[in-house]
C-alpha cells in the first residue's frame, strides 16, 4: 500500500525533520509495513497512492481541492472542533481527542478518534531538575504565557516557543518577570529534555496543547492545566492538576504538583502509545 502525508510546513521544509511527535512515531511504525511519503508545501502528491492524509484542519487550501484525487481521503485533524467545512470529502477523519470527536461526528463519514505521542521519545529521563516548571508553546494570546510567568514569579520558570507576531509582548512579559526562555522552533529531543530538567509542567493555554499534555505524562512529570482547556483536559488522568485560569489558581495547583508523585506515564501508555495510533489509522488503512 501508498500512503501519502500532506504537511502543511509552508516554506519551512527544513523545520519538518527537528519535529518528532506522536503522529511521527505512529507512521513510523506504520512504515514498517507500506510505503509512507511525506509531501511538504505545494508538492501534492500524484495518483499512484492508495491513500492521502492530509495533516492540519479542514479548512487549509489542498484539502478544499482533495476531491480530484482518486485515492481514498482521510483527515488527521489537529484539533479545531469548529471546523467542519469539507469534513464530508474525507473517507475518514481522524482526530484527536473525545471533545473533538462529538463536536465533529455529525459532519463525517467516518470519524476515528487517534490520538497519542512516542512513548519511546518522550519517556522518564535521567536528568538534573533544573527548573520548577515548564511550558513549550508558541508565543501567541492563546498559549497565554502571561498567566503562567505571572503565577510563577520568583520560580526558577522556562518557557520555549517560536514567538508569533501577536505574542512579542507576552515574550517580554516572560522576560520582565525573569522567566527563562528560549526562542525559536525547538527541536523535539530538546523539548523532551527540558520536561525531564523540570519539577512541573504548567500548561496555560485556552485551547490546543494536547501533544504537550501527552508528552508530559508519558515523562512522568506532574501536569497543572488550566480547566477551561477543554480539549486537552478531556486527555488527563486523575493525577494531573486541573485549576481555573487565574495567576493565584496556577500558582496553588503547581505548589500541590511539586510535592507530588505521579505515574502518568501509565495513562499514556494505555490510551495513547504510539503503537496503539499507529494500530487505529491501520485498522482504517487496511480494511
Amino acid at each position: 500500500m501508498k500512503i501519502a502525508i500532506v504537511h502543511p510546513w509552508g516554506r519551512a521544509k527544513w523545520a519538518e525533520p527537528l519535529v518528532h511527535d506522536g503522529l511521527h512515531g505512529a507512521l513510523d511504525l506504520i512504515a514498517k509495513k507500506h510505503q509512507v511519503d511525506w509531501y511538504l508545501e505545494r508538492d501534492e502528491p500524484d495518483d499512484s497512492y492508495d491513500w492521502i492524509l492530509p495533516w492540519g484542519v479542514a479548512s487549509i487550501p489542498f484539502n478544499s481541492t482533495i476531491e480530484k484525487y482518486k485515492a481514498q481521503k482521510a483527515l488527521l485533524c489537529a484539533g479545531h472542533p469548529d471546523d467542519t467545512a469539507n469534513l464530508d470529502k474525507f473517507n475518514c477523519v481522524f482526530v484527536e481527542s473525545p471533545a473533538v470527536y462529538e463536536r465533529m461526528k455529525p459532519h463525517c463519514r467516518r470519524i476515528v478518534l487517534a490520538f497519542g505521542t512516542d512513548t519511546d521519545f518522550f519517556k522518564p529521563q535521567d536528568e538534573e531538575k533544573m527548573f520548577d516548571a515548564f511550558y513549550p508553546a508558541t508565543y501567541s494570546p492563546w498559549k497565554r504565557q502571561d498567566l503562567f510567568t505571572e503565577a510563577l514569579k520568583g520560580y526558577k520558570a522556562m518557557t520555549c516557543g517560536l514567538v508569533q507576531p501577536d505574542g512579542q509582548d507576552l515574550y517580554e512579559q516572560c522576560l520582565k518577570n525573569d522567566t527563562y526562555t528560549m526562542s525559536g522552533l525547538i527541536p523535539t529531543r530538546l523539548v523532551a529534555q527540558l520536561y525531564n530538567m523540570s519539577k512541573v509542567c504548567v500548561i496555560t493555554s485556552w485551547h490546543g496543547s494536547e501533544r504537550t499534555a501527552l508528552e508530559a505524562m508519558a515523562s512522568n512529570i506532574p501536569l497543572v492545566v488550566t480547566n477551561d482547556n477543554h480539549l486537552t483536559c478531556s486527555l488527563l488522568t486523575g493525577e494531573c492538576f486541573k485549576v481555573d485560569p487565574s495567576p493565584e489558581a496556577i500558582k496553588e495547583g503547581f505548589l500541590k504538583a511539586l510535592n507530588s508523585q505521579v505515574n502518568t506515564r501509565q495513562h499514556v501508555l494505555d490510551k495513547y502509545s504510539h503503537e496503539i495510533y499507529a494500530n487505529k489509522i491501520l485498522k482504517v488503512l487496511e480494511a
